[in-house]
């Protein structure tokens, strides 16, 4: 880009003040007032190569693995009696997205015993905190398991047994 001297033109952008980098505001010198900051380059790179992956893989077939999954995580939850599954009881109007308790347990319990054994969920009030009311999970959360394209058969069987572990504890 190229202005002029003369011209008075206003940033668009701010942010990462650059050559005054222990300043709180923009430089208003040039070319500083246009340059902010550095651009998320990894990011940006990442970002291309998630879209690659998706439209090789096709987003009908991630789909269709994460469903496959997600129904056999519910399938096997319900048979739990102890475990109280959030939100619909069938695929057609959910994701791979499942949210649980265990009787007696805290979610922030159930989340730690499973990160110990590598299992990545998310526990708490998962930015929503109003539902928490309407389910009734406002004093202690739930525990959110989000099966994804690069989870297996195995990976759910392995969260299901860490299930019944933590609740036998």
């Amino acid at each position: 880009m190229f202005i002029r001297d003369e011209a008075q033109v206003e940033s668009f952008k701010e942010g990462g003040t650059g050559s005054n980098s222990s300043d709180m505001k923009q430089p208003d010198f040039m070319p500083d007032k246009f340059e902010s900051g550095t651009l998320n380059t990894p990011g940006i790179a990442g970002l291309c190569e998630g879209i690659k992956f998706i439209k090789k893989i096709g987003m009908k077939e991630i789909y269709k693995h994460e469903v496959l999954l997600t129904e056999y995580l519910l399938v096997e939850l319900k048979k739990l009696d102890y475990v109280k599954i959030y939100g619909p009881k069938d695929l057609k109007d959910r994701c791979a997205v499942v949210s649980i308790n265990i009787d007696g347990v805290d979610s922030s319990t159930v989340g730690y015993k499973l990160n110990e054994k590598g299992i990545a969920v998310r526990t708490g009030y998962h930015c929503a905190p109003l539902i928490h009311n309407v389910i009734g999970t406002n004093n202690k959360g739930t525990v959110r398991i989000s099966p994804g394209y690069f989870n297996t058969f195995k990976d759910i069987e392995t969260i299901l047994k860490s299930i019944v572990d933590i609740y036998k504890q």
